[in-house]
């Protein structure tokens, strides 16, 4: 990445000003190399010198930070000149208490339009995760009916970020835990058995005290009963609800992956609970925790000790009855990621898993593994304005809801907008609307106009190969206004990688949609400031021919930056036609 380079040269000027005694003799802290806020700082500023000086205050010595900045920026421009790697800075200065703010030359810039063309779309990939391997978990709700927005928003925030963290370099599982066994699916089973005897016409059917009603559960059994599901209703008392349950759960997943299918949340593996005891992993685990030493037996139970490991108290894993808990069978899940060589697991939970994380992280150490190895993303709540009440379930709204109001590409942006520690307002209003208000239609707006401009070119007789090589030095002698958005546009462009490795470190994928937004920005300022197809006086063929070339890298990051979102790129919009503003041919 750029800032790497500018790291690098940053930390070889400072070691040769050690060598000569130049700078305090005290080791390198580590130190920030940030975009500063206003452009007019530059493209990059570190907090070197103030660190160094702080580190040597620290040893005892004294040492100014705004004269030691200046002595670090002088040996950096002597760095800069002597090897041709670090061709790319243009200028170093020293302002403020120390800062030293580094502003990259605009030929550089330019080439890299190159690059992002030529990249396409593997641009903004970077090698940070090395291969690691991570399990990523998200979703995974219980199958007793569909996916609600307040579950669904971890849908969102896993697939992106799994995205992001590919990109980053990570090799990423994700997956989906169905909970489907236990007391929730006898529960569902209770429910169904209700609504399979209506509607076989039986007008005594009990109705359970509670369960799962509506609409929904009534289109699940008449589905039932167009298979065999007649027969589980003579099966006896103690098995029927039990085997109910699991056939309704059955069909459940199966609506289920269609949800996430229709908006395009993509699954590596799908892992069943009720696979862990026929398998003998259930058993497998509770014996492995029982070897190690990390079980006690009270009154009749079986109790794992993860209070050693920092949890708020001890939990049961095998009831006084003989039935494994359902913290049992996270733990047997848990030992099953691991054993299938993942080096990181990352689990996306909504707000009401908060308790969960000490007893996980604790888990995880009595597998053999650093607490550190198992990380829970929460998400917190979400509530939608515009829509009064669900379709399916009538008192929530569910991700198919959405999906028929606003398509799949709009649900995705919006509930990528906010970070996931805050809560989500989903303004349906404001999805809906087919104009520039809606920030979910901006990054395609502008994907489909440059698509617009170059259908025009090809109209006009202008083949990419007239342009595909085309010298963007010709732009040097652009005015002003219009050189300035020119080199935004390719700054906003070259940001995608530290996006990419900002989103894998902290687990935060909606800085994507406000980096598409920037990007979007840029794009249409270059595009209502910037001529293309218009030739004369002011735009000569070959700043045209370089425009274009521009406009392709541009039509790239953006395409790219979608493909990341999980979206669409399209190349065409109603709102995007026409192609130009009004300084174009008609």
């Amino acid at each position: 990445m750029i800032r790497d380079t500018i790291h690098d040269i940053i930390a070889r000027a400072v070691a040769a000003l050690r060598e000569q005694d130049e700078v305090p003799n005290v080791e390198l802290p580590a130190f920030d190399v940030e975009r500063p806020q206003a452009t007019a700082h530059g493209d990059y500023a570190t907090n070197v010198a103030m660190k160094l000086a702080a580190a040597a205050k620290s040893a005892g010595q004294k040492v100014n930070p705004r004269a030691l900045g200046e002595t670090i920026a002088a040996r950096m421009r002597e760095t800069v000149a002597l090897v041709p790697a670090y061709d790319l800075v243009e200028s170093v200065e020293v302002a403020g208490p120390g800062f030293i703010n580094i502003r990259l030359k605009s030929a550089w810039l330019l080439e890299q339009v190159g690059r992002v063309v030529a990249e396409g779309n593997s641009f903004g990939t970077i090698t940070l995760g090395r291969g690691r391997r991570v399990n990523l978990e998200f979703v995974s709700a219980n199958p007793t009916g569909p996916v609600t927005v307040a579950n669904g928003r971890g849908a969102f925030i896993g697939d992106a970020l799994g995205s992001a963290m590919r990109a980053a370099g990570f090799d990423v599982t994700q997956e989906y835990y169905f909970n489907d066994s236990g007391a929730q699916i006898e529960k569902l089973g209770r429910s169904l058995e209700y609504y399979l005897r209506l509607a076989r016409g039986e007008a005594d059917a009990q109705k359970p005290e509670e369960g799962y009603f509506g609409p929904y559960y009534e289109t699940v059994a008449a589905r039932m009963l167009e298979g065999d599901a007649g027969a589980l209703l003579t099966l006896a008392d103690d098995e029927r609800a039990a085997e109910i349950g699991q056939a309704a759960a059955a069909l459940i997943m199966s609506d289920i992956k269609e949800t996430m299918a229709k908006l395009r949340i993509e699954f590596d593996v799908f892992f069943k609970q009720a696979s862990l005891e026929p398998s003998g992993e259930l058993a497998a685990a509770i014996e492995e925790m029982r070897a190690a030493g990390y079980t006690e037996e009270r009154d009749g139970a079986l109790w794992l000790t993860t209070t050693r490991f920092g949890d708020d108290k001890d939990r049961v894993i095998v009831r006084s009855s003989g039935e494994p808990t359902y913290f049992a069978s996270d733990v047997a899940y848990m030992r099953n990621k691991f054993h299938r060589g993942f080096d990181r697991l990352i689990l996306v939970l909504g707000p009401d898993h908060h308790g969960y994380i000490a007893r996980l992280k604790a888990v995880a150490r009595m597998l053999g593994h650093a607490a550190d190895d198992l990380h829970v993303l929460l998400y917190q709540l979400v509530t939608v304005k515009g829509m009064r009440m669900g379709k399916r379930l009538g008192n929530v709204v569910t991700l198919d809801d959405l999906y028929d109001e606003v398509g799949p590409d709009v649900t995705r942006f919006f509930f990528l907008m906010r970070s996931s520690d805050t809560n989500l307002d989903f303004d349906l209003d404001l999805a809906r609307k087919q104009t520039d208000e809606n920030p979910g239609l901006s990054v395609q707006y502008a994907h489909a106009r440059a698509a617009g401009v170059f259908r025009k070119a090809a109209e006009q007789g202008i083949a990419e190969s007239d342009w595909a090589g085309a010298d963007l030095g010709m732009l040097a002698g652009d005015p002003p206004e219009q050189r300035e958005r020119e080199l935004a546009l390719v700054r906003q462009l070259l940001r995608l990688e530290e996006i990419v490795e900002r989103v894998a470190v902290a687990l935060e994928p909606h800085h994507l949609t406000r980096y598409g937004m920037d990007l979007a920005d840029a794009f249409h300022l270059f595009y209502d400031t910037c001529p293309i197809l218009k030739t004369g006086a002011d735009v000569t063929r070959e700043v045209r021919d370089a425009r274009l070339r521009l406009l392709r890298a541009a039509q790239a990051g953006l395409a790219r930056t979608l493909t990341l979102l999980g979206m669409s790129a399209p190349e065409r919009m109603e709102r995007a036609e026409p192609s130009e503003p009004a300084h174009a041919p008609a």
